[in-house]
């Protein structure tokens, strides 16, 4: 299959996200309360109606003034308009000690700290190519995680590009019809409006404004944005859920000197979906338009509508003693599987069963894997044979189709670390080539091991490796990710999904990068005892012998493998 037919899958299927849905903490775009128009003639909100909206202020001397809208999209960052952070007075941007968000209030004069967070800005990320009333977009890093509850969540990022004729909804604290400052967050419905009929509507403005990043909304009766409303969104519901499509720029401004806006013509919003690349890069999120992806539409593929998804002959490990780091005996792991394009290896991974390989999300970011390759033990050699010369079979090479990244991934915090490879063709069981179990069954998700083993090929050696772990409570894990050099790149701390253990005799070996994606398990009763995997190695403290790695947790995450395989 050709690179170019190799595609990032986008998870759309509606009722595969909503099973998965109900075991996942914190999904964007679904409120968790209330009940669910700017302020032009808009209408009251109820508290958690809106919990991605965020009031954006500047400190001024010793006084604070609300200055704009904002709107959640990860825990670490807010996005708005980049004219919500210049300095009217020179143009400038602000400082970012000049900046800070309040999260979870409904109403302006009241910060109620049981809903509420108060959240000050690290960094501002101004699109590069921002001048005035062009790609009027910014990105607000914060400086502490935003800790999600039923007042404050994340809006999911629209991907959609043709959204003319869809009716949004618009929330702030913009001016009312009376002109005044509305302290209660309202909300207005509009719909988008296409090129034409906004260009028409004011040649003078929209002449020299209109672009392929902007988009018209509103009405011409009234209902409008208004000063205040800057830099929030204008949110699209399908499926029950909402995705920022638009950030407020700008609007008419009404005749006779005042700098109020005219109510009665329509508003102009950044199109969101046009910088979903910068996007991406800033925030690390796995956002992939539509337009570059093919849906790997499982449930309708009658190939694998056959497949058993756990394989009751799974995991059948033949245990060794491990003492320290060494190298794995031929079979000794046959579920292992190596991710990688024509040119080069990228990961290890794991199969799970006839058509699919779980791997880690931050693998196949760039390049896309081409192949798996299964059935190896030491990479390069021809032959591979225990000490009594017992040989395997040759490796067995298997197109990917497509891949499944899950969609809460951050490249940037590694969180939700954990893909799934579907490949071309159902995979042959033989002696060498053989599915781990997962923990699908209840006991085993809730399971905790006392130790661990972890198989790789590790970057000093093109054999297979295996180590025994030892699990690190969080707080102590947490210590080490503190105080390492990554703390100051990109990681922080643990998240929920995530598990911690370091080597359980001293290191022979140094590894890192090579054994990314490779599975960390130990036996389970499943059928017998079998071997199982609870984790999925996403990165290492620090590339030093005895340094504690941090795995996915694939307990955490079997209702979303589970979801993503099912017909």
């Amino acid at each position: 299959m050709s690179r170019l037919k190799l595609v990032l899958c986008l998870i759309v299927v509606i009722l595969r996200i909503a099973r998965w849905s109900k075991a996942t903490a914190v999904e964007c775009g679904v409120p968790q309360i209330g009940g669910n128009e700017l302020i032009v003639h808009g209408q009251e909100t109820a508290p958690g109606d809106w919990p991605w909206h965020v009031a954006l202020y500047h400190r001024k001397a010793r006084s604070i003034d609300y200055a704009c809208g904002g709107t959640i999209i990860s825990e670490q960052f807010v996005l708005t308009a980049a004219h919500c952070v210049m300095n009217k007075a020179n143009g400038f941007q602000l400082s970012p000690n000049r900046v800070f968000v309040r999260m979870g209030i409904h109403d302006l004069e009241q910060f109620d700290p049981k809903s509420a967070q108060h959240h000050e800005v690290g960094k501002i990320h101004k699109f590069a190519n921002y001048s005035r009333l062009i790609d009027d977009i910014a990105l607000l890093e914060l400086s502490t995680i935003i800790r999600f509850n039923e007042y404050v969540q994340p809006a999911c990022v629209n991907l959609e590009p043709n959204i003319t004729g869809v009716y949004g909804t618009v929330v702030g604290w913009g001016l009312t019809e009376d002109d005044e400052t509305a302290p209660v967050l309202k909300r207005a419905e509009m719909p988008v409006i296409d090129p034409l009929t906004c260009l028409k509507s004011d040649r003078v403005l929209f002449g020299q404004t209109l672009h392929e990043g902007l988009f018209c909304a509103g009405y011409t009766n009234g209902t409008s944005v208004c000063n205040g409303d800057s830099g929030g969104g204008l949110f699209i519901r399908r499926a029950n859920t909402w995705f920022v499509s638009g950030i407020v720029s700008f609007s008419q401004i009404r005749a006779g000197g005042t700098n109020y806006c005219y109510t009665k013509g329509y508003g102009a919003f950044t199109r969101v979906e046009r910088y979903l690349a910068w996007i991406r890069e800033i925030t690390g999120m796995a956002l992939v338009p539509e337009s570059e992806v093919r849906v790997c539409d499982i449930g309708s593929d009658s190939d694998t509508s056959e497949i058993n998804f756990f394989p009751r002959h799974c995991g059948v490990y033949l245990t060794s003693r491990v003492v320290g780091g060494q190298n794995a005996r031929v079979f000794e792991f046959p579920w292992m599987a190596l991710v990688a394009t024509e040119e080069r290896m990228l990961c290890a991974g794991t199969l799970i069963n006839q058509r699919y390989v779980l791997t880690a999300a931050h693998c196949i970011r760039n390049p896309l894997p081409d192949k798996v390759i299964l059935g190896e033990h030491t990479i390069g050699q021809g032959k591979d044979c225990n000490e009594n010369n017992d040989c395997a079979l040759p490796v067995r090479e298997y197109s990917v189709a497509c891949v499944i990244v899950h969609p809460g991934f951050s490249f940037r915090r590694l969180h939700n670390d954990i893909a799934l490879l579907r490949l071309t063709a159902n995979v042959t069981f033989e002696d060498h080539i053989q599915p781990i179990c997962l923990p699908h069954t209840e006991e085993l998700r809730r399971y905790q091991p006392p130790r661990y083993i972890v198989s790789g090929w590790v970057d000093d050696s093109n054999a297979l490796w295996k180590e025994i772990m030892s699990p690190i409570e969080p707080s102590i894990c947490e210590q080490n990710i503190n105080s390492s050099r990554i703390a100051r790149t990109r990681i922080s701390g643990l998240v929920n999904g995530q598990i911690c253990a370091e080597p359980r005799y001293p290191k022979l070996t140094d590894s890192c990068s090579s054994d990314s994606g490779a599975p960390l398990g130990w036996g389970g009763e499943l059928h017998g005892t079998r071997f199982v995997q609870f984790g999925v190695t996403s990165f290492t403290i620090s590339c030093v012998q005895s340094s504690p790695t941090v795995y996915s947790n694939v307990s955490h995450y079997m209702p979303w493998i589970y979801a993503m395989m099912a017909p």
